[in-house]
């Protein structure tokens, strides 16, 4: 999967979990910045493309390293539960959340190397791994990588309006400081 199917994928649950969160039981301080969810959801591939396929590309030969591991999603959801119990702060949980979100929609495992690591081991390496420019190619080339794009752009901007993002100005507001219309109202001090 690539950019838009990761967001769309993880935004429409995010989205409706969050809704239901703040509908059902409100939130302590504010209300979630769910930037960080779509930013987890897209993070491993950011780490791992970049460190596994370029910079260190001799050494590891593999897009699937550090970031696609369950450790470090374990980690993570750690530090986020410890900073949402002790401070309210959601951001990490959240971020946490859309890297295990990037993980299941991967299907990591069935890479049990990468998966588990490091109890099973190095990284695998797949010398035969194409450039990331190739690998862009073949998959503009494939029709179930377009319908998984469209899918994942339809969720987005769906799960967008669902959090009450409807025009470019409400937009431009969640991109710059995280704020969802929708969920502000579940929030202490929130003021029509």
């Amino acid at each position: 999967m690539f950019l838009l199917a990761h967001l769309g994928f993880t935004a429409a649950p995010g989205a409706l979990v969050a809704s239901w969160w703040g509908e059902n039981r409100g939130f302590a301080s504010k209300a979630p910045d769910m930037r960080w969810l779509l930013a987890g959801s897209v993070l491993p591939d950011v780490i791992d493309k970049a460190v596994g396929q370029v910079f260190l590309k001799p050494y590891f030969e593999n897009g699937r390293i550090f970031a696609h591991t369950f450790v470090l999603t374990l980690l993570l959801v750690v530090a986020g539960s410890w900073e949402w119990r002790r401070r309210g702060d959601s951001r990490i949980l959240l971020l946490a959340l859309g890297v295990a979100s990037h993980l299941v929609l991967d299907r990591i495992w069935i890479e049990p190397t990468t998966a588990l690591w490091p109890s099973l081991g190095p990284f695998m390496r797949h010398p035969s791994i194409k450039t990331i420019l190739d690998q862009i190619r073949d998959y503009l080339g494939d029709p179930a990588f377009w319908v998984t794009e469209l899918a994942g752009a339809v969720f987005l901007v769906a799960s967008l309006r669902y959090l009450g993002v409807k025009t470019l100005r409400d937009l431009k507001a969640f991109l710059v400081s995280g704020v969802s219309p929708s969920l502000a109202q579940y929030a202490p001090g929130y003021h029509t």
